[in-house]
């Protein structure tokens, strides 16, 4: 996996990673406001997506964020918050950005969805290898699915009432759970379920039901003082798109 911008940039210190103006090759005359305070980028460690290290942030989300922000020249800062602290910062206007949340009526009272989409991933449920296959979504009745405390998982999903739910604040403590018989199932975002099994050794089998993934967006605080830059932002990542850059990023996650 590779880390955000230029070896050296980035350096990581309790959780909180800035890009330095040196480093990012900031041409002379930008505005008073990219110069002066960085755009505080918050979110929960959830690889591959965000990644924090002893090297600084690094994972899809925040790669794409960094590369956008080095073609601007703005300055940026990492913070590492579980997810729902993170929508706390948002909504008090502690926090500019976020990578990663679906759209809902209730976060639009605080979040500016931009016009960036994100790549979507389905989300999948890990089960023990003798479980009852998993093929629709009644099958989850009486079943204790450990699921991420502050996260959504589509309309689908979200909406099932008398669900037996176990929140968490980590995906690897869940399928730890899952191992251990503590818990039935785990869902989570497949690309990143997959490397925690990997990492963590589990013998865990994904079952046939999938929840289809929903567009992840890149938001803003409707407290920020970066909020009227929002434009700027969204078309740096529509020239991502454009040579080819985005695509060579995503494609090094797959």
């Amino acid at each position: 996996m590779s880390n955000l911008g230029s070896p050296g940039v980035i350096r990581s210190r309790r959780h909180v990673v800035s890009l330095g103006l040196l480093g990012l090759g900031l041409l002379h005359g930008l505005p008073l406001l990219a110069q002066a305070e960085p755009i505080r980028v918050v979110g929960s460690a959830d690889p591959p997506y965000r990644v924090f290290g002893p090297g600084g942030a690094s994972g899809l989300y925040f790669e794409l964020m960094a590369e956008a922000a080095r073609r601007l020249g703005w300055p940026l800062s990492f913070i590492e918050a579980p997810s729902a602290r993170a929508f706390k910062m948002m909504e008090a206007g502690e926090a500019d950005v976020m990578l990663g949340p679906l759209l809902t009526s209730e976060r639009q009272r605080f979040l500016s969805y931009s016009r960036v989409q994100l790549p979507a991933e389905d989300k999948v449920f890990y089960a023990r290898p003798e479980a009852p296959p998993l093929r629709s979504l009644a099958d989850l009745t009486g079943r204790l699915i450990g699921v991420h405390r502050g996260k959504r998982y589509g309309a689908a999903f979200d909406e099932l009432q008398h669900l037996r739910l176990q929140q968490l604040n980590d995906y690897g403590v869940a399928l730890e759970m899952v191992a251990l018989g503590r818990l039935d199932l785990a869902v989570m975002p497949e690309r990143q379920g997959d490397l925690l099994l990997r990492q963590r050794q589990l013998k865990l089998r994904k079952q046939p039901l999938r929840l289809a993934g929903e567009t992840p967006y890149l938001v803003l605080s409707l407290r920020s003082p970066w909020l009227a830059r929002q434009a700027e932002l969204e078309r740096a990542f529509q020239t991502l798109r454009e040579d080819g850059s985005w695509q060579r990023i995503v494609a090094a996650y797959s």
